[in-house]
């Protein structure tokens, strides 16, 4: 869920973010130059480490692997809905977010771990001791910058990653505290947790989030990754269920089928894997156990102590209206008169700022699309 940031933090986070994609893109520039031979006395490995098989290791069950670690990583990026209801202007500030996930998407995931297929083999003893060793200097991006000859790189990596685990925590916390919120004043969770103080924040939940999070913990006690394994599978299955259930409320089956297919790959990866291990699967569907049991609780909730008639909301009787941001027809008025106030200022201004004029118009003309 670090793929967003939207500025409901104040400075420290919006630097914490500008501090961490400086290091990306450097590490992109500074690993491609490595692979090219750009640099001397270290030979690049150019497209080596792809060619002879060596891009698709393992065949389709080590490839089914690598879904729960992408869920793990990408989940959360729905979450910029949930700053639209404390932002003054979310007409302007969710596109805008929206716009900023995608690039981040590329820079932080796409053109990141091409850089790092490129300069470091799969085989390459950093990786395969990385799951037992928690140095800094086990990272790929530590790796790169070091046979690149930038040894002080080390102290670097570490410092970012020191403001990226602080932006995460601070994003984790807002996101679960304001989720238990909703879900408390709308019937669906303790009453108590839709308690807010003078300020606005939710207290009893983001104390309740706090104390989850110390299961954390439980990392320092049982060691070689077993723990972490269940919670990076609890957390990237999760993520793979709500964006499932999510097409299942919007009626959009194509992500149902991509769901439902992930989900017998990963189950296929887990009993492949050799040696062959029943607690692998196990870790594999924690959170199909978690989702089922928290799914059902609520059901019998619903239909026995609230006696709901309804237990999903009939498409007709669907409330669009209660706490919506724009009454309707208003939103489209804001939006006529926010263009009418630019070009009058457009206007006013003239073409005396030639190119940087004609930019804004057309950066303002896509934000609008």
């Amino acid at each position: 869920m670090q793929l967003i940031h939207v500025r409901v933090y104040g400075e420290s986070e919006y630097w914490f973010a500008l501090i961490k994609v400086i290091m990306i893109i450097l590490f992109i520039i500074v690993g491609l130059i490595y692979d090219w031979g750009g640099i001397k006395h270290h030979p690049g490995p150019g497209l080596s480490n792809f060619r002879d098989g060596q891009a698709f290791i393992g065949g389709f069950s080590a490839f089914a692997e690598t879904f729960v670690y992408a869920f793990y990583s990408y989940g959360g990026v729905e979450l910029v809905t949930l700053a639209a209801g404390e932002s003054v202007t979310p007409h302007k500030t969710v596109p805008r977010a929206v716009r900023a996930t995608f690039i981040r998407i590329v820079l932080f995931y796409f053109l990141t771990i091409l850089t790092i297929g490129l300069c470091i083999n799969w085989q390459d003893p950093t990786l395969l001791n990385a799951a037992w060793d928690s140095d800094v200097t086990a990272s790929p991006i530590t790796v790169v910058f070091m046979r690149a000859g930038f040894g002080a790189a080390v102290h670097v990596v570490n410092a970012v990653l020191l403001t990226a685990v602080l932006s995460a925590t601070n994003s984790c916390f807002y996101a679960s505290s304001r989720m238990l919120l909703s879900l408390a004043r709308s019937g669906q969770a303790p009453r108590i947790f839709g308690w807010v103080n003078r300020r606005g924040v939710p207290v009893p939940a983001l104390v309740m989030a706090l104390l989850v999070s110390f299961l954390t913990f439980l990392t320092s006690i049982w060691g070689e990754g077993v723990v972490f394994n269940w919670f990076l599978n609890l957390t990237g299955i999760s993520a793979l269920l709500v964006w499932g259930s999510i097409g299942a409320v919007s009626l959009r089956f194509s992500v149902i089928i991509i769901a439902v297919l992930m989900f017998i790959a990963q189950g296929y990866a887990a009993v492949k894997e050799q040696p062959f291990s029943p607690r692998n699967v196990v870790a594999t569907y924690i959170g199909v156990a978690l989702y089922i049991v928290l799914y059902s609780g609520y059901s019998l909730y619903d239909k026995f102590i609230l006696k709901s008639p309804h237990h999903f909301v009939p498409v007709l009787e669907v409330d669009l209206d209660t706490d919506a941001v724009w009454k309707t027809g208003e939103g489209q008025m804001i939006r006529e008169n926010e263009r009418e106030e630019i070009r009058q200022k457009e206007e006013k201004e003239g073409a005396a700022h030639g190119v940087r004029h004609w930019l804004r118009k057309a950066w303002n003309h896509v934000e609008y699309i």
